[in-house]
């Protein structure tokens, strides 16, 4: 019934297609002729506005996310008595909230309008984050870190739920990766502003250094969760965004309708249950899960640069880099991966190279981890192949557009299942250190490095199967998971 109800829909629409002006009446048009075509000037409103505020808001996230490893090698350490394994054990705590709660987000996105569940909920974790700095010893922080895993959990699917509801096939890789590299941005910020605040604003008011950052950092993403209540659009299906002109709106779904590309609406729960027994059935969604959650798991290797940096000696045994150096010579790094993630995925975009990206980066990333499971004698050999795997991000956003357009007819399908890939993955990263990455371990991981390599051949190996299952059945494109018209019939005469 579903897949038969989804036929109707778009039998209808093309019924009443929306025909759009052949010339756009905003002031932009004035301003440049690339922008009399009105679906110009949406894209560039929507690159504006929800790009924008998408982009700042996973800068923003990752800071949050990644301030307390900022904080331990500035000062948290020692004022808190951290000697023992807690650093990785912020991460789990983190973790647990984030895999627990991220599932059920997406679930309540289906009868919440993403405008006001995201921003509210950025808003609270803001909170959290802003009141760490007060933490008097390491099980205070555990809690605080496990409740902003919660909250943080809607944030990174929902944003992306959101870009796939808004571009594209062609516009959707740069975009997702240009989201993607937000969370590189916001280590790269978030070294700048501790080195900052190191510097000048240590023992101001008589609080540390490395407080003032998650007083900061809380403060800024409560802010922006403000700022997105005005700026969530939700999906063209469902949109009240004022910033929209009811031209635009309906230019919106005539758009994703041309590209054959449904959108997310606010379904019934009998809806949602059958589009997750279509989810559990699926090989797709298999495959995807096994080439995503290897790719994550992979890039934990770069995870613990700043440990390695701040470990480093001169032969007298003096700390070879300060605390302000170590906090920004990743920065390094995360320009690479900013450079390589935007611009393999404008590739994917142009040529539609998906999964060919995919493997590339991954063969890359194989590459850097065998190296470093060996660790050279050389300690700049070490450091050139650590700044290697930060190349090697782009990997997942290719992944990433390519299920959309697989599910470009199962928005709810490939949302829960994003959802459900990133649970996994933050399931592993509250168990796979524990063992993999112990601090002990630092800076060798003789665990950790060997086990990054094999998720890479294990994620390469999964990305050729879901290709090989695509070119087999090729209706799932343009009929969704419920089949060919046949299947459709079928499906109809078994639940009337």
């Amino acid at each position: 019934m579903v897949a038969t109800d989804s036929l109707k829909q778009d039998a209808e629409s093309a019924e009443h297609r929306y025909v759009p002006p052949q010339e756009s009446t905003s002031w932009l048009a004035r301003v440049h002729p690339y922008f009399k075509d009105p679906a110009h000037v949406l894209v560039f409103k929507l690159d504006v506005l929800l790009l924008v505020w998408a982009f700042i808001a996973g800068l923003f996230k990752d800071m949050d996310q990644s301030a307390t490893t900022a904080a331990y090698v500035s000062g948290m350490k020692e004022d808190l008595s951290l000697y023992g394994n807690e650093l990785v054990e912020f991460t789990t705590y983190f973790s647990i909230g984030y895999a627990l709660f991220i599932v059920p987000s997406q679930l309540i996105q289906t009868k919440v309008r993403p405008s006001i569940f995201l921003p509210i909920c950025e808003i609270i974790w803001g909170l959290f984050t802003l009141f760490t700095y007060a933490a008097p010893n390491a099980k205070t922080v555990f809690a605080l870190r496990f409740f902003l895993g919660v909250f943080e959990s809607t944030s990174w699917p929902g944003i992306v739920n959101l870009i796939f509801n808004w571009y594209t096939p062609k516009e959707l890789g740069k975009r997702l990766a240009i989201f993607g590299v937000s969370g590189v941005a916001g280590n790269m910020f978030l070294g700048i502003v501790q080195a900052a605040l190191y510097n000048n604003l240590n023992g101001s008011l008589g609080i540390a250094g490395w407080q003032w950052l998650f007083i900061v950092s809380g403060a800024m993403t409560i802010f922006w969760g403000i700022v997105g209540l005005a700026v969530i659009p939700d999906s063209p299906a469902i949109t009240r965004a004022l910033w929209l002109t009811e031209e635009e709106r309906e230019l919106s779904k005539t758009r994703m309708n041309d590209h054959g590309t449904k959108t997310s609406d606010i379904i019934p729960f009998k809806v949602l249950l059958q589009k997750i027994k279509l989810l559990l059935k699926s090989p797709i969604s298999y495959l995807f899960l096994a080439a995503y959650l290897q790719f994550a798991w992979s890039q934990r290797a770069n995870s613990y640069f700043l440990l390695f940096l701040k470990g480093l000696k001169n032969a007298d045994g003096t700390a070879r880099y300060s605390v302000y150096t170590v906090n920004l010579i990743p920065l390094g790094g995360y320009a690479i991966s900013i450079v390589c993630n935007i611009g393999l995925n404008a590739i994917s975009d142009w040529k539609g190279w998906r999964w060919q990206v995919s493997v590339g980066a991954a063969t890359l990333q194989l590459i850097a981890t065998s190296v470093l499971s060996g660790w050279p004698d050389s300690w700049r050999v070490i450091m050139a192949f650590y700044f290697l795997t930060f190349a090697t991000a782009a990997w997942g956003y290719a992944l990433i557009a390519w299920l959309a357009e697989i599910l470009r007819k199962e928005p709810e399908v490939r949302s829960i299942l994003v959802a459900l890939a990133v649970t996994l993955v933050y399931a592993g990263h509250a168990s796979i250190p524990l063992r993999a990455w112990r601090v002990a371990d630092s800076p060798k991981y003789p665990v950790g490095f060997p086990l990054a390599a094999a998720f890479s051949v294990g994620s390469i190996l999964s990305i050729l199967g879901l290709r090989f299952y695509i070119k087999r059945y090729p209706d799932i494109l343009d009929w969704g998971l419920g089949g060919n018209n046949r299947d459709r019939s079928d499906t109809e005469e078994e639940n009337a």
